[in-house]
């Protein structure tokens, strides 16, 4: 696939601006009375001085894009201010989202190289607000468009359209001089991008930024593929081909063997597709004698309710069911390919769950793998089944804390709007080394309490629990579930991403279609384990 952004760290002078086609300059209210601390060209000063009496700082305004051309000594320069706020709003997730819609103007615009830079990169201390650019440039360019006709493509990629298009993408970091013209694979010119900062690692900031990226890329790529391409088998894999790049150690879990273990719970799910179930466990040990944390995510790559039918308004969003899976599987490249000190295992419980002549159906009653049985109430609740096999696998296999992550319930939509996701925990203390380390990596979280009554409510007249409690609580009552499931002592989280892993449209550096939401959180969670 080609590599669309280039991204390097140049030290800045006046020759760096201006030889680029484009200057992207990233102003917070306050950046505007140190602008003179750049050594950009004089028409650039005029220009924001302009733009000041023109409409005051309105141009500062947090994601707002102001784009302009300026006549130099050799044609035309583009110059772009990006806003990202004022005082306490001038935080790295407003430079992430500004990178995000400064790196699409530069892309509409058919630029090939630019210089990023601001008052606010000069400061030393900042190597937070560079990490949070460099990743705003990388997914803000990114988009999927694997099935569109090669003539669209083509189209596509003369706008250089997409950074990390396609499982595997690498964004190429780059040292010395201003970046010159880089020429793809396929022949198409990528959007170089000299970052200027006085961050004295800079390139190894920038190093790091583009590897979460193309991890948060590759779980985004696999939860905007079409349920017709990825199903359990096909998702397992595809972590397989992850681990064996990043030397993990990998064990898939079959029919026959999750039969063995006694699994019902992600076995009764499968059963209504002609794609088999599939555990995927995937072993990362780099941290000496320091104890495992598990990763588990939800992984249904199509979600039709089963017998429990959604309507068919959006079903076909649910291709991206499996978006708790896709972030375990990028957190875990991500941290193999970084090396953090750790010892991490990532489990991924993939299933299809579909109406048939041979699917669960609503009254049965199953047994999990823990011995629990479970009245299943509505097949549509099935994420949690999954789960509560795979959260009891991962303490199988000595995990010391377990941290689910699913698209589980349309409730924490209602509970926390699209834009944060919940937790429900056993562990306060976990919960919020988890909302910290989203905070860090741009992802906010909230924790809900799991209410006194939470237990009762799932209890079950004819099994030991039920799958579903209804609407009330309904956030609450589905962590509470997967709970029961997880070997008492444990520290535990439940992360609910269900009306976060979807975008409705782009902003920033999030793109229409799946986030990826949740990945980011548990790159950032592994440098504290």
């Amino acid at each position: 696939m080609n590599k669309i952004i280039s991204l390097k760290s140049g030290a800045e002078t006046p020759s760096l601006y201006e030889n680029a086609e484009a200057i992207v300059l990233f102003l917070c209210r306050e950046c505007v009375d140190h602008i003179r601390n750049l050594y950009l060209p004089e028409e650039v000063f005029d220009l924001i001085g302009y733009q000041v009496g023109k409409q005051e700082y309105a141009f500062t305004e947090t994601g707002k894009v102001t784009s302009m051309l300026v006549k130099n000594g050799s044609g035309y320069q583009q110059i772009i201010l990006a806003g990202i706020g004022a005082g306490k709003e001038c935080t790295p997730n407003h430079l992430r989202v500004a990178a995000g819609n400064a790196v699409r103007e530069l892309q509409g615009s058919k630029i090939k190289t630019a210089v990023a830079a601001g008052p606010i990169l000069k400061n030393p201390k900042r190597g937070h607000y560079l990490k949070a650019l460099a990743e705003g440039l990388l997914l803000g360019s990114y988009e999927f468009n694997k099935y569109k006709s090669e003539k669209e493509k083509g189209n596509a990629a003369d706008k250089n359209e997409t950074a990390g298009a396609a499982a595997g993408t690498d964004h190429k970091i780059t040292g010395g001089k201003a970046a010159g013209k880089n020429v793809t694979a396929a022949g198409k010119e990528t959007v170089s991008v000299t970052i200027v900062s006085g961050i004295a690692n800079g390139e190894e900031i920038l190093k790091e930024a583009s590897v979460i990226c193309k991890a948060i890329c590759h779980a985004r790529d696999l939860a905007n593929e079409p349920g017709n391409v990825i199903n359990p088998e096909t998702l397992a894999e595809e972590a397989v081909e992850t681990a064996e790049k990043h030397n993990l150690e990998t064990e898939v879990l079959t029919v026959k063997e999750m039969q063995k273990l006694g699994m019902g719970a992600i076995l009764a799910v499968g059963e209504g597709s002609v794609h088999e179930p599939r555990m995927v466990v995937l072993k990362y040990a780099n941290g000496g004698d320091k104890p495992f944390t598990a990763f588990v995510g939800k992984g249904i790559t199509f979600d039709s309710g089963g017998i429990s039918i959604k309507p068919s308004d959006g079903m076909g969003e649910m291709k991206d069911d499996m978006t708790g899976a896709a972030t375990v599987l990028g957190a875990m490249e991500a941290i193999a390919e970084l090396k953090l000190p750790v010892n991490v295992i990532g489990i991924m419980a993939c299933a299809e769950n579909m109406p048939s002549g041979s699917a669960q159906r609503p009254g049965d009653i199953v047994k999990a793998a823990s011995g629990t049985t479970i009245e299943v109430v509505n097949t549509d609740a099935e994420g949690r089944m999954v789960l509560a096999d795979a959260v009891w696998y991962a303490c199988r296999q000595g995990a010391a804390k377990v941290i689910d992550i699913a698209t589980l319930t349309g409730a924490v939509i209602i509970a926390l709007g699209e834009h944060t996701s919940g937790i429900v925990s056993n562990s306060d203390e976990l919960a919020e080394t988890i909302k910290k380390a989203g905070h860090r990596a741009g992802e906010e979280w909230w924790q809900l309490p799991i209410v006194e009554e939470a237990e009762e409510m799932i209890k079950s007249s004819c099994a030991d629990v039920k799958n579903s409690a209804g609407r009330p609580a309904g956030t609450i009552t589905g962590g509470a579930f997967i709970g029961r499931f997880v070997d008492k002592g444990i520290p535990w989280a439940h992360l609910d991403i269900g009306g976060t892993s979807t975008a409705k449209k782009t902003e920033g550096h999030i793109p229409e279609g799946c986030t990826a939401f949740g990945t980011a959180t548990l790159i950032e969670l592994a440098r504290t384990l």
